[in-house]
């Protein structure tokens, strides 16, 4: 039976409008597809796939559901280019669901199980010429080492790379329980109680075949362009390389530059023109684990455009060390001069005010001087003389002068 994780949750953060125009970018066995095309009667739903047989399969369940879709066998590392070419150039939604399908790892003929005997395949597109039996017989033993450290995160990589390349030089390894059985023999018992031994090595070989972590990257920088106004795009990850990648382009499109940061104002074609509507991840109820146990490991992140681009002839500059330092420098040196200024001006203003007060004084010094000086000269004038000396008894005689002639 096939289960769509977290599909309630990945529908209601679509935000789904019944006109709206809306993308399924891992159609698988329509799942999410069928109930986004239940809500859209006005609206229009492409969903891409790039496994034919999934694409037949969902086009019959969704046919019983509306006519209003088209199915498109292809990666969805062109989504941008294929909606273009129907003439689309927005839309109001889109859904990623990351995980391999439970028909896909059921089917044993795809090889992607690690639990039943298969081929070595793993392609998601059967037309591709890369599938897990190339990786595992041509790969050098540094390449598989590399891989599995990466993509699966295997701490026994280098054992289990060393153990393949000696096996297959006495014959290829043919199907997943060879490979398997390889794995086993080069992982110390008690690790392979924690979980499957060769889920990690089965996950970096898948990964590896459909180059799935650069296309991830590519159809996300191109779908967020993609968003009209309030239109939302819902991504389910299965492991911690891909949540990673959504993550972090996911805060790219919704964090203010960090150059801009500082600043008191920030101009508002520099604001963001995205926010996430989860800041932590959505995971399965305990009810969906109990009747799938396969959607454990799911996490839900979603992001919305909240306003257009605004244009501006103005680019935002990233400085480097150097200039930084430099800026930062400038602005020590304008603030230490500001301050200066205040300094000065505060200082000017107390000397003004002293010399007012000096100022003050010395007017009413100069004051009582002339005061001082018109009292002297009043009392030093002849006629207070003869009044002085008259009130002592004396009196002015010319008689008691005489002139001596040489």
């Amino acid at each position: 039976m096939h289960y769509s994780v977290l599909l309630e949750e990945s529908i209601s953060n679509l935000n789904i409008k019944e006109d709206g125009i809306y993308v399924d970018a891992t159609l698988g066995f329509a799942g999410h597809s069928s109930e986004i095309l239940k809500r859209i009667q006005k609206g229009y739903l492409f969903a891409f796939d790039q496994d034919i047989d999934a694409c037949q399969a969902s086009n019959l369940k969704l046919s019983k559901v509306g006519n209003n879709f088209k199915i498109i066998n292809d990666n969805f590392v062109n989504i941008k280019k294929r909606l273009e070419e129907n003439n689309i150039h927005y839309v109001d939604g889109i859904l990623y669901d990351l995980g391999v399908s439970s028909p896909q790892l059921d089917i044993a003929s795809r090889g992607f199980s690690y639990h039943n005997e298969a081929r070595l395949d793993m392609r998601m597109n059967q037309n591709s010429s890369l599938s897990a039996y190339e990786v595992v017989n041509n790969y050098s033993e540094k390449e598989l080492t590399d891989i599995f450290y990466k993509y699966g995160e295997e701490k026994y990589a280098k054992r289990i790379a060393s153990n393949i390349v000696k096996y297959r030089e006495n014959k290829k390894i043919v199907t997943t329980l060879e490979l398997v059985d390889i794995i086993k023999s080069s992982i110390p018992f008690k690790a392979m109680r924690e979980s499957h031994p060769a889920r990690k090595v089965f996950q970096a070989i898948r990964i590896e075949v459909n180059d799935e972590l650069n296309v991830l990257k590519t159809s996300l920088e191109d779908a967020i362009k993609l968003l009209n106004i309030n239109g939302r795009i819902c991504v389910i990850t299965f492991h911690s390389l891909e949540d990673r990648i959504v993550k972090e382009i996911f805060n790219k499109y919704t964090k203010v530059n960090q150059e801009l940061n500082n600043l008191p104002f920030i101009p508002e074609e520099y604001l963001p023109n995205y926010k996430l509507i989860n800041t932590k991840v959505i995971t399965p109820s305990n009810k969906e684990l109990t009747e799938n146990n396969r959607s454990r490991s799911a996490k839900l992140r979603v992001i919305e455009r909240i306003k257009w681009y605004i244009m501006t002839k103005t680019k935002i500059k990233y400085f480097s060390k150097l200039e930084r330092f430099l800026l930062r420098f400038y602005i020590f040196l304008v603030i230490v001069l500001v301050i200066g200024i205040i300094f000065g001006q505060t200082t000017l203003s107390k000397v003004n005010f002293e010399v007012e007060k000096l100022k003050e004084q010395v007017n009413k010094k100069e004051n009582n001087n002339q005061s001082l000086t018109m009292i002297i000269n009043e009392m030093v004038s002849l006629e207070n003389v003869f009044n002085v000396a008259s009130n002592m008894g004396l009196a002015y005689n010319n008689d008691n002068i005489k002139t001596i002639k040489d």
